[in-house]
């Protein structure tokens, strides 16, 4: 009788001291490339679906230095050295984007984990950039959001550096991690921010939230130096005809 007890005492505990030990492990990795975060704006306390674009592994690092979040990721990395114990310490929400027919599964298990009381984030890119632009988001996943009825927070994410070497700290296209780690400790200081904007009124649809969360997250990222946004309405892009953009990245299954 106690075992069981004990069991659903300890679990919760054990979760919690290794996703704390997460997040000493990715502040040390950030101290050890002198990678300065400069977090702006906090996250409201409940379920959120966080909304960011992407340029690089360190978002994941940084982010989870400041933020008590968890990420949507994809398969192909689980079995990358320490990203799948690193990914079971945070309960991540891993996705095969090779196979549409796992978007029901995902989106199942992404809005269960947003019920549960989790910060959650995705990258609705699907790919990084070298932070000149933001490429369009797929809006899939952002159904978990609707199901759950928890909002979505946009999150803007810039890089700087000296002699305008920002983006040294984007890892795009097909570099190797090991390769991308040598040319990030030779900056010798840098900059990352993030910028935790107003969360977005409920929206009638994915693509609508989509559309809303990819407008404040350009606009922020346009804004020099930071404001905090002012909030949107996403009734304006219900009214709209959002189409995809063309877009010469690489594209993802989503």
């Amino acid at each position: 009788m106690m075992r069981p007890i004990a069991s659903r005492v300890l679990r919760p505990v054990g979760r919690q001291l290794m996703r704390r030990g997460v997040r000493w492990l990715c502040r040390g990795v950030l101290r050890l490339l002198a990678i300065e975060v400069r977090a702006e704006g906090q996250l409201a306390a409940g379920p959120a679906l966080l909304v960011a674009n992407h340029l690089s592994w360190i978002d994941i690092v940084a982010l989870t230095a400041f933020y008590d979040c968890t990420f949507v990721a994809k398969n192909e990395v689980r079995d990358w050295p320490l990203v799948g114990a690193l990914g079971a310490a945070l309960d991540v929400v891993w996705i095969d984007r090779r196979r549409k027919r796992d978007l029901p599964r995902a989106v199942a298990v992404l809005s269960e984990t947003l019920r549960r009381g989790t910060h959650v984030v995705l990258f609705p890119e699907g790919t990084t950039t070298n932070g000149r632009q933001t490429l369009p988001f797929r809006s899939s996943l952002l159904e978990a959001a609707v199901i759950a009825g928890v909002p979505v927070v946009p999150i803007a994410l810039s890089t700087a550096a000296a002699n305008g070497q920002g983006e040294a700290l984007c890892w795009v296209g097909d570099e190797a991690l090991f390769a991308h780690l040598p040319r990030v400790a030779a900056l010798r200081q840098a900059t990352f921010e993030i910028r935790v904007l107003t969360p977005l009124a409920a929206g009638p649809t994915r693509k609508v939230q989509s559309a809303a969360a990819r407008a404040v997250i350009v606009t922020a990222r346009q804004r020099r130096p930071y404001q905090p946004a002012t909030g949107m309405d996403v009734s304006f892009f219900a009214k709209q005809n959002f189409r995809p953009m063309e877009s010469s990245e690489r594209e993802i299954a989503w």
